[in-house]
Order: structure tokens, then sequence, then C-alpha cells
């Protein structure tokens, strides 16, 4: 559920100079004890005079300094990200609330719920491949605009498979902010800033939590229906698809002025239009141009082993391209511990993305009860499946609210993930990125464990709360290991294709609860705490 940067070197996070006053020359940059030798070679015959100095990209974006353009871009990226998280967790209030004009069981939700996932899976790759080839920021435009397209029209689908249909179309593309945000956004930041503003990042995922139940209760508490055809009424459930996708409509307005990164341009030898993209931030930080500071060219640099380039327009010779480029991962050194990485975060989507999805859910039934004694979460499932089974057989309406206290709840829930990304770097340093892991698995195990039998309402939701968090972080814990255990030409490809199974792992996590839960919900709880235990354990044998 949580993204992770994968494209940046440094790990401990530093503090952000964002002052734009001072304006340093090249060669005192250039000359600083940490500053690598930024000074190309002329070609030979060639006079200084002659042949201007190139320099080292990651030189001159701290001789321009962190300033008003990356935070326009953190910005754009973070509402990016909570597009993905909008347009996918956000069918955890719409699944409950479309369930009377849908007539869905918990089956049909799971169905639902998944589409979006099952879009992204199939296309995140497919996705990446072209942010290396046609360039990142228009990937990022025509993906996101066209999932904004498609999210409007399923708006008004009358029925629930071309409803899911669509739901599918809007995870095929988000699939392209999602593989490719944190690489557009990293390109345009020098190393020692990178950790730090990837993490600044990540607290979009927690805020789009957050947002989802808050922009539901908002809309949803409205009671109104218009009906534009005898079979077919415009609730505020399909009103609420609007503003799941406000964010995503916003940061595409906002690429259409941005520039394409510059590192990326550079890895293809477009030299003119990388110095007016790093011209472009320079402007914007301090005012001035590159040419003020001594810059007139860029070094590129040797990256091409890490892009992927389109040399046929046949379709068997992109693939078998593809093919080559991915081999070395499933071959040694790297094979084991990468399987074993994919097996992780499988198993962690499946538990924090599958049973998230149902936590709306899960809690209306347990707000709603009518049980006059505490009882367990399960025995309060099984009591609700009875009454929908009372429904079906007799003439009562079809309710389909959604509590105050499961919108609070939900909120409890995206708030935790906000707090987690604060907190996490400040763990790891503590005591260790695996320990880390280890330690949240386990939390995450007891938890589950421990809702067999609670019966305190409380302690419920705090425990549900705790047993999604805790792998939700690990996600990103996870990929930034899978960055360490392959070289730096295959770290993209690695991490895209772990977190490609995860997704998978949220598709079958969130069908097993539809078809489990009401039926075997102790089975159903016991598989999923098998699962977080079965991750720790495979922790363990990790060199990270």
């Amino acid at each position: 559920m949580s993204p992770h940067n994968t494209y940046c070197d440094t790990k401990l996070p530093i503090e952000l100079d964002c002052s734009a006053n001072s304006t340093p020359n090249v060669e005192s940059v250039e000359n600083a004890p940490s500053a690598p030798n930024t000074k190309g070679s002329a070609v030979p015959g060639a006079s200084q005079d002659t042949q201007p100095l190139q320099h080292d990209y990651d030189t001159v974006l701290d001789l321009i300094g962190f300033g008003c353009a990356q935070w326009v871009l953190l910005i754009t990226s973070g509402l990016l990200l909570m597009t993905v998280i909008n347009e996918t967790m956000g069918m955890s209030i719409i699944t409950i609330a479309s369930q009377c004009d849908f007539a869905s069981t918990s089956v049909d939700k799971a169905i639902m719920s998944a589409a979006s996932f099952a879009g992204i899976a199939l296309f995140s790759y497919i996705w990446g491949y072209l942010s290396d080839t046609i360039g990142r920021r228009r990937v990022l435009v025509y993906a996101t605009f066209g999932s904004c397209l498609f999210s409007v029209i399923s708006m008004f689908m009358p029925n629930f498979w071309l409803y899911v249909f669509m739901r599918f179309m809007v995870g095929s593309c988000i699939a392209g902010p999602s593989s490719t945000t944190y690489a557009f956004l990293g390109e345009f930041h020098a190393r020692r800033h990178c950790a730090l503003i990837m993490n600044y990042a990540s607290l979009f995922v927690g805020v789009g939590m957050t947002y989802v139940p808050a922009i539901g209760w908002l809309v949803l508490s409205m009671d109104w229906s218009l009906q534009l055809s005898d079979s077919f009424a415009f609730r505020p459930w399909r009103l609420l698809m609007v503003f799941n996708l406000l964010p995503g409509l916003i940061a595409g307005l906002i690429l259409l002025v941005l520039p394409e990164s510059p590192k990326l341009l550079l890895s293809v030898h477009k030299d003119e239009e990388a110095i007016a993209a790093v011209n472009w931030i320079c402007k914007r930080n301090t005012g001035k141009d590159l040419e003020q500071f001594g810059v007139k060219k860029i070094k590129a640099e040797n990256t091409m082993a890490d892009k992927v380039h389109i040399t046929s327009k046949s379709c068997f010779e992109t693939v078998k391209h593809i093919w080559q480029e991915t081999r070395p991962l499933l071959q040694r050194p790297y094979v084991l511990n990468f399987l074993v990485c994919c097996v992780i975060m499988c198993g962690l989507f499946f538990s924090s993305s599958g049973m998230g999805l149902w936590f709306t859910e899960i809690q209306n039934r347990v707000s709603m009860s009518t049980s006059e004694n505490q009882v367990t979460i399960c025995n309060i499932i099984a009591d609700t499946f009875q009454d929908k089974v009372d429904l079906t057989n007799s003439t009562k309406i079809c309710v389909d609210e959604i509590s105050t206290k499961s919108y609070i709840d939900s909120i409890s829930l995206g708030l935790c993930f906000v707090v987690g990304y604060l907190l996490i770097g400040g763990v790891i340093k503590l005591f260790g990125r695996k320990a880390t892991i280890i330690g949240s698995m386990f939390l995450s195990t007891a938890c589950c464990v421990a809702l067999f039998w609670l019966l305190d309402p409380i302690a419920i939701v705090v425990c549900f709360i705790v047993f999604l968090t805790m792998p939700g972080l690990c996600i990103s814990m996870l990929g930034s290991g899978v960055v360490d255990l392959v070289p730096t030409h295959l770290r993209g490809k690695a991490v895209c294709i772990c977190l490609l199974l995860g997704r998978t792992g949220s598709i079958f996590g969130s069908n097993l609860i539809g078809v489990l839960l009401e039926s075997s919900c102790e089975l159903t709880f016991g598989l999923f705490t098998a699962c977080v235990l079965i991750c720790m354990l495979l922790t363990v044998t990790l060199p990270i």
C-alpha cells in the first residue's frame, strides 16, 4: 500500500536548506571537500577557451539549492500518490455505499475492490518501461488524465460488471503514477536531499488514507437522489468519485507546466532540453539563469545501462528486450534473496491492503451490532451475516449507511500511517532496518491473534489498526532492502516486479475475505495471522 523511493543511494535524513539567498559560484562548489570532481575532459586538441566545462548534475543541483521548484514537485508528486490511494482504498467506502444499487454480495464487493489493483498489477511494468522511453512527465500526464477520464465514466455505469470494468481501467491508468512518481520526483533532487524528500512524499500515502474516509463522511452524509432514468439514479456515492479524483486532476494540470526529468534527458543525450529543465529549477529557486552561475553544460551520467530503450518496432523484439533486461534478477547471486523479497512483499500487501479494503466494512458491522453483550469481532460478523440473510428473505428496505464510528475509525487508521511515516526514520536509525521490520511484523501478528479473544470495542479497533499499519509501513522498508540487494542497473526493475507481485497479494487477500469472512471468520483471521508470521520468519533470512 505504501510506495518507496528506489532511486536514491543515501538513506539517512538530512536538514533541508531552503534559503535561496546565497549564490555560490561554480568554483566554490566544485572545490568543496564533499563535492565530486565535476569537470569533464575537453575534446583532445580543443582549447579551454572554446570548450565549455561540463559540470556534474548533482553539483549543479547543490549549487542551485533546495527551493520553490522542489516544493512544487513534492506537492505534485504527493497529489499523484494520493490519487493512487484514493482510487484504490477509496473503494472500501464505495462498496458499502453502493451495495443497494448493485445488490452486491460480499464476493461482489471483493471483486469491485480488487478491480483497480488488478489494473495496477498488469500495467505497472508497462508504464515503467514507457517512462524510460517516452519520458516520465509524459507518462504521468497521460496516465493521470486517463484515470480521471475513466473515473468520471465509471460514475455513470448502470450495472455492476460495467462498473467493475471501468474501475479496472482506472487501475490500469493509475499504475502510471504508482510506478513512475518516485522516479520523477527523485531525479529533480541532489542525492543528499533524496532520502528525506522521499520520506516527505510517503506522508501523502497516509494523508490519502485519511482523506478518503473524511471526504466520504462529508459527501455521504447528504441524502439525495437524481433519477436520471427508470433504472438509474445518481446518488452521493457516485459524486464521491469526483472528490477522489480531484488530487490527480490538480496534479495533472500542474504537470503541464513542469519540465521533463533533467536526469532522464541527460541519459538519452538531450543536452539542450536538460539544460532548459535545470534552468527552470534555477529560475524558480534563485531568480537567476544558470549562465549567471557559470554553468553552460552539464555532464551526462553514465547511466545508459539503467535505462531501457526501444530498439525495434517489433512487439516481439520489445518483449524480448525487456526479458533480457530482467533475466539477471533470476540468476545467481541475486535470485534467492530477490524471490524471498517478492514472497514477503506479496504477503505484506495481502495483509495490509487486502484486509485494509475491508476495514471500513468490518468496523461498520461492529458499530451496527445490536448485541447487548460484548462479543468478539467474529461473533459480530456472524450476527450481521444472519441479519443480511433475514433481510434477503423479508421485505425490509436495504440499508447502505456507514456509521459515524466507522468513519472515525478509518480516519484513525490513516492518521496512524501518517504518524508511522514520521517516526519510521528514527526507529530505523535506532534499531536498524531488519530489526524494525521483524519487530513490526511481530507486533502485527500479536494484534491479529488478540482479535480472536478481545471483547472491548476500543481494544478491537486499536489492535485492528496496528495489525494493518505495521505491514503497510514494512512495505517501504522492504523496498529499500531490495535496493541494497541488487546492483544499480537492476534496482528499478527489481522493486517494480516486487511491487507488482505485491499488488497481486492485495487482489488475492481482498477476494479471500469476500469468500471466507462471513462463513469462516476465524479461519480468515487465522490465515492473515499466519501470513504475517511467515513473512517475519522469511525476513530473518535476508541480509538487509
